[in-house]
């Protein structure tokens, strides 16, 4: 028998192997590899799923008729295992393009299947038994042939893939982490028992005792694990990764689900119907048939059942290193951890209430038929309880109460079959679950939120790094802390400054050009949504640049932020204060934000007070001031640093005649001591009394700029060309004067 099991595989392994090189040799595509490993992928099914595994009832160093001698166990161990991880990495591999699977093909699948092809006796004596040598087997004909087209496919795609083989660098590490990731995703439930001596270690994971907690922690740290190694890996990289563990999970978990489970009378609960058992299935098809309304069942209703699965375990009596317990949390842990991995690492998008809606859907469909499905099996064995809608495993954790809900009944015949529902107790039931299924996705949504966050400030830091090494070499070694351009130290400057907010195909602000210089007091007009709030929050670095460049004093906004923001103080048309504190407190908490230093910060606070008639205010608690006053304080603040830049949006606002003088006033002081001053108004009459230049921003687009004193002199009244400039939708934009 085994030289007839040797001709098989060698002759497939030939036969496949002539056939693809041949083939793949005149094609460009991987059409034939790909068949050849669905074909591996068919034949290793029916194999596995025709019978267990012999050596699973084998200790370690414990020899049986089949395996001899110790080295024999160990060697079909180690065949055995070999064969799980080499058979799904060959599966997989042709339908990805991930750089390291050409190395593992070549240094793990190929070397495992030639070391099973020339110790094929052992391996077929440690699946098949005893018998293997004796006895013709179909079952140990398949494995002979999966073994030599497994060999096959391996040579091919190493062929295909010789030049990907070498890997560089910290490859080498990739590549370790991906076989000792693959080795433990392929551990079978029985060997924990093998290799250790269950007996000995006859402690029972129950009621969250030390045992039990061991059990479970491995469910939080194994998709954290993942989810680090893999959320910056390509997309290929992240399926392949997904799509293996999930497949090598429902291999494992089919250890106690093969054909012979489904015949004669146990087949009613040998099932896999039951919550999780789903999840083991519904899974990898989503992933290889990319389903998304499907998975959304197992996203929010299969995790919540896993994870009460894992805390309140329906294993009775079994030790920890049984074969039981082992194929029960290894399961668990997939249908637990794996839907919530697989949207972490983006291979299916964060859901949103469509999505549950769809869950829901597949969950009502589910619950329904496990209602009938249970009915109808306990007809043919009493014991039939799938998500347990049919006894006392969950009633008896609620004790009295719980069990008493069993009391209210529902019989009924249909020929010869009797039908009994629990109409009280399955209601709740739905209920509860379907309420805990939407309390799931508001953790869901709080904790992607705080995933993001710190996606989001990982990214901010890697750009303020990128930035910095830019803005070293844009300084040509002059310091960063230094202006980016000297020759305007004491201006403000938009250059072809753009703004798209988020995906919109609207610009909000569109090639803005802007120059004021230092002394002069410039008004910002336009209509309410022109983009004068736009440009503003832009130049004060709460917006982000969408392209251009806007530059304070020298300072590049994008590139030296902070450096650009010490010179600029600014009022904003809705302040924000810290209420609780005196208006003193609040002002000299700015001034030690911009590094102000005792002595001047008091000096310029007394005449700020004396300007704005603030002395009998200044100690007192900020919500205790009217908006005037408020105001009052925001200007103040925003002045105490004595920036070259000062903004303001709307600043005049609600406030009373007195108040509007003080603050026009304050302006032209700062002005006359060589600073901008550039603020947004609708007050026309304001504007033309006060400023030495005004820019009219219309639809995003600088319309024109025009020296205010010039206009005066020619007779020209600036509320008139201001209307006349924003209510032409037709006219082009006014070109700006020559000089100006």
């Amino acid at each position: 028998m085994t030289f007839i099991y040797y001709a098989a595989g060698g002759a497939m392994a030939i036969i496949a192997a002539l056939t693809g090189l041949l083939l793949n040799r005149k094609q460009k595509d991987d059409k034939i590899i790909k068949a050849l490993s669905i074909l591996l992928a068919v034949i290793f099914f029916f194999r596995y799923m025709s019978g267990d595994e012999a050596i699973a009832a084998v200790n370690f160093m414990s020899p049986i008729a089949a395996l001899p001698t110790k080295a024999k166990v160990v060697l079909g161990f180690i065949e055995v295992w070999l064969s799980f991880a080499s058979i799904m990495l060959v599966i997989l591999a042709p339908f990805f393009k991930v750089k390291i699977l050409p190395a593992l093909v070549t240094f793990v699948a190929f070397p495992s299947f030639l070391l099973n092809y020339v110790c094929l006796f052992n391996y077929e004596s440690a699946i098949i038994g005893e018998t293997a040598a004796t006895v013709f087997s179909f079952r140990a004909l398949l494995l002979a042939i999966e073994t030599g087209l497994g060999l096959a496919v391996s040579v091919i795609y190493v062929v295909k893939n010789r030049k990907f083989v070498i890997l560089k660098n910290t490859e080498w590490l990739w590549f370790a982490l991906a076989v000792v990731g693959m080795f433990a995703a392929s551990v079978q439930p029985y060997y924990p028992k093998a290799i250790f001596d269950a007996n000995k270690y006859a402690m029972k994971p129950i009621d969250l005792n030390y045992y039990h907690r061991l059990l479970i922690y491995p469910a939080f740290v194994i998709p954290v694990v993942l989810y680090l190694l893999l959320h910056k890996s390509s997309e290929d990289t992240r399926r392949f990764a997904m799509l293996y563990y999930s497949w090598s999970a429902l291999i494992m978990f089919s250890y106690t689900h093969k054909f012979a489970d489904f015949t004669g009378t146990g087949w009613v609960t040998a099932l896999p119907l039951h919550l999780c058992n789903t999840a083991l299935y519904v899974t990898p098809l989503c992933l290889t048939f990319r389903l998304k309304k499907l998975f959304y069942f197992t996203y929010f209703i299969n995790v919540l059942g896993a994870f009460l699965a894992i805390t309140m375990p329906n294993t009775g009596d079994s030790l920890i290193l049984s074969s039981s317990i082992c194929e029960f949390y290894l399961s668990h842990y997939q249908a637990f951890f794996m839907p919530l991995l697989i949207v972490g690492v983006g291979i299916f998008k964060r859901p949103g209430i469509k999505e549950f809606r769809y869950s829901m859907v597949a969950f009502v469909i589910y619950f329904i038929a496990m209602l009938i499905v249970n009915a109808w099996f306990t007809n043919y064995d009493p014991n039939v309880n799938y998500f347990f809608l049919n006894g006392d495993f969950i009633p008896d954790k609620f004790g009295t109460f719980g069990m008493s809900l069993l009391n209210f009944k529902w019989e009924f015949d249909i020929g010869s079959l009797h039908f009994l529902f629990y109409p009280v107790y399955q209601l709740i039931f739905f209920a509860v679950y379907f309420a805990a299924a939407f309390g799931m996705w508001f953790i869901y949504e709080l904790g992607y939120n705080v995933i993001s966050g710190w996606q989001d400030m990982a990214r901010r830091k890697e750009k303020i790094k990128v930035d910095r090494l830019a803005l070293e070499v844009k300084m040509q070694g002059r310091s960063i802390t230094e202006p980016i351009s000297m020759e305007n130290t004491n201006k403000l400057v938009l250059k072809n400054f753009t703004k798209r907010y988020a995906k919109s195909d609207v610009y909000a602000v569109k090639d803005a050009n802007l120059e004021v210089v230092g002394g002069e007091i410039y008004g910002f007009l336009g209509p309410n949504g022109a983009g004068k709030s736009t440009i503003i929050k832009s130049i004060v670095g709460i917006q982000t640049i969408t392209d251009g460049s806007i530059e304070v004093c020298g300072y590049d906004v994008a590139r030296q932020s902070v450096q650009a923001k010490m010179q600029i103080g600014f009022v904003p048309d809705h302040y924000a204060l810290y209420e609780k504190l005196t208006a003193r407190e609040y002002i000299n908490y700015i001034a030690d934000l911009y590094e102000v230093s005792r002595k001047d910060r008091e000096e310029r606070l007394n005449r700020f007070i004396k300007l704005f008639e603030f002395e009998t205010a200044i100690d007192n608690p900020i919500k205790t001031y009217s908006h005037g006053m408020k105001q009052k304080v925001t200007i103040m603040s925003a002045l105490i640093h004595n920036p070259k830049v000062w903004i303001l949006d709307e600043p005049l606002t609600g406030l009373d005649p007195n108040s509007i003088f003080q603050v026009k006033e304050c302006m032209k002081q700062h002005a006359k001591e060589g600073n901008i001053v550039f603020f947004s108004s609708h007050i026309i009459d304001v504007v033309e009394r006060i400023c030495d230049k005004i820019a009219i921003i219309r639809k995003g687009q600088i319309q024109c700029v025009r020296d205010v004193h010039e206009m005066e002199r020619k007779g020209e009244s600036l509320e008139k060309f201001y209307m006349q400039t924003i209510s032409d939708s037709e006219v082009e934009p006014i070109l700006v004067e020559k000089g100006v």
